[in-house]
């Protein structure tokens, strides 16, 4: 996949490749400030929005919460809403990570399932009952076991973030600045 941005010192870049992209273009070309830093706070939003990279400091949130810290900490608005220009670079950078991987979208599924079991273990009442036949509605035994499970739900969660990260964001090795390929004899360089 070719990565859209990249990040330095704590700032999104767009490579040029995406600025002959719409809406990155759009973007860009909005932003009459010299040092364009409407849209370099636009990509940083984005890339951290919806990027599945191990750099995303942001990757661990759920989307509400993401959406809450980007604004206050990256555009300064914790009212900002996004455009259509924005929203529509989101979607395109989730289609590229998409169809770089075949397995973004369980991964996606896993996690949207791993935050519901999380809100599931942040609100249950144990003493709550059912209304007609006075027993409780969650059993001891059906917690322990389901946080029991929880640490190889996580362990596989990990194993498939892993595997999306490889998919998707192979490191390339440079040696001399030059580009190494995979299929290179070491001892040659």
């Amino acid at each position: 996949m070719s990565l859209l941005f990249t990040i330095e010192n704590k700032v999104v870049k767009p490579h040029t490749e995406t600025l002959l992209l719409s809406p990155f273009k759009e973007i860009w070309e909005r932003d009459k400030n010299p040092g364009k830093f409407e849209a370099t706070n636009e990509f940083t939003y984005i890339e951290f929005m919806v990027s599945v990279k191990k750099s995303n400091p942001y990757r661990g949130y759920d989307e509400a919460e993401r959406h809450r810290r980007l604004a206050k900490d990256v555009m300064n608005n914790e009212d900002y809403k996004p455009d259509e220009f924005v929203c529509g670079g989101m979607a395109s950078l989730i289609e590229f990570q998409q169809t770089a991987s075949t397995t973004y979208n369980y991964y996606m599924s896993a996690k949207r399932a791993i935050y519901k079991v999380q809100t599931f273990f942040n609100t249950f009442d144990l003493d709550a009952r059912n209304e007609k036949t006075g027993l409780p509605i969650y059993k001891p035994r059906d917690v322990t076991m389901a946080v029991n499970d929880t640490e190889k739900v996580l362990q596989n969660f990990s194993a498939l973030q892993e595997k999306v990260d490889n998919e998707l964001f192979e490191s390339v090795k440079v040696k001399g600045h030059k580009v190494v390929s995979k299929f290179a004899d070491p001892s040659s360089l």
